[in-house]
């Protein structure tokens, strides 16, 4: 079966998931955290992509991101991946790919599931057992978005700037919010959409991006048998 084409429409926010080829750490130390991190930024001016929310583990990482164009989501991502592995080959004097073939993603509507995004990403290092708290993890957007540090890589969402006026006022609001946004419910969809490349929104979201796009905004449930190895994987 063909692989469908990749959700991407300009101007809407994207969440992506990358991960180290067969689970390997590609994070190691804080050497490979503050590289990742300089490679995002570059990557993000060479592609002209808005980055809102973003963590940094120690085999993957999560991005929510709003590319002008699928072709700059290319740019963006062929950068990224592109420095990086010619970084940590050099620093660790092997070849070959640290990737996991194709990156994962899955197209936002922002208006019902942009800040489930951001706790859904921002809250990994929690969901991982690295921390108790996403306040004491380094590797995320969680200090600029929670806590009113600057971040440069961070761009922030319309939406987020539609809080409050000030940007202390926009953390404090987006703190009290967080807490009340449940994932409980929403995890197993937003993993399920990334993986399987899905959008991920409400009906009339979904219907509006097949429309735009010409592919289905949901797949078929063969793709994604959760019980499945293949998913279990992906998953992490």
């Amino acid at each position: 079966m063909a692989r469908q084409p990749r959700l991407v429409l300009p101007n809407l926010p994207l969440h992506i998931m990358h991960r180290g080829n067969n689970r390997q750490k590609i994070f190691e130390n804080k050497g490979d955290m503050s590289r990742i991190l300089a490679d995002i930024a570059k990557s993000l001016i060479k592609a002209d992509c808005q980055l809102h929310a973003y963590v940094i583990m120690t085999n993957h990482l999560h991005l929510l991101i709003t590319p002008k164009d699928k072709h700059q989501l290319a740019v963006f991502m062929q950068s990224l991946t592109n420095r990086y592995v010619r970084y940590f080959n050099s620093s660790r004097e092997r070849t070959g790919t640290i990737w996991e073939g194709r990156f994962k993603s899955c197209l936002v509507d922002s208006d019902h599931y942009l800040f489930t995004l951001y706790k859904y990403i921002e809250m990994n290092p929690v969901k991982a057992g690295l921390v108790s708290d996403p306040k004491e993890y380094p590797w995320s957007s969680y200090h600029h978005n929670a806590l009113g540090a600057v971040d440069p890589l961070i761009s922030e969402h319309p939406l987020y700037l539609d809080l409050a006026a000030t940007k202390g006022e926009r953390a404090a609001h987006y703190r009290s919010m967080m807490s009340n946004v449940n994932l409980s419910d929403e995890n197993q969809n937003i993993t399920e959409a990334t993986i399987r490349g899905e959008a991920l929104g409400d009906v009339n979201f979904n219907n509006w991006v097949s429309l735009q796009t010409g592919r289905p905004a949901k797949l078929t449930s063969h793709g994604g048998d959760r019980k499945s190895a293949e998913y279990k994987n992906q998953a992490g």
